[in-house]
């Protein structure tokens, strides 16, 4: 019996700590986590600090874009053309190493 209420405890505070790690997680604002995905681009393909800035602002794009879609009920035709402008933006600022390694 006492088994059953510790293991009913530890299920009850593994999900109560998995729904609060994704409130918090949702609540992060967009350009935090835009900012997230461009230093985690920086590393991965060693941005400059001006490729680093542009980076951030064609993925900020790509985010805004994204939301726009949201807003008008997920249409594919907007999140591809939003995908496409993003790979596009990307090319003039990357080098031909750096956008082999993104496979774009």
């Amino acid at each position: 019996m006492i088994t059953k209420k510790i293991l009913i405890i530890v299920v009850v505070l593994v999900v109560s700590a998995i729904g609060i790690k994704a409130f918090a997680h949702s609540r992060i604002s967009r350009e935090t986590k835009v900012k997230h995905i461009t230093d985690k681009m920086t590393q991965k393909l060693s941005l400059t600090g001006e490729q680093k800035a542009l980076v951030f602002q064609i993925n900020l794009e790509r985010a805004q874009a994204h939301v726009e879609a949201c807003k008008q009920g997920r249409k594919k035709g907007l999140i591809r053309n939003a995908v496409a402008k993003w790979k596009s933006d990307l090319k003039q600022v990357l080098n031909a190493e750096q956008a082999q390694k993104l496979k774009i």
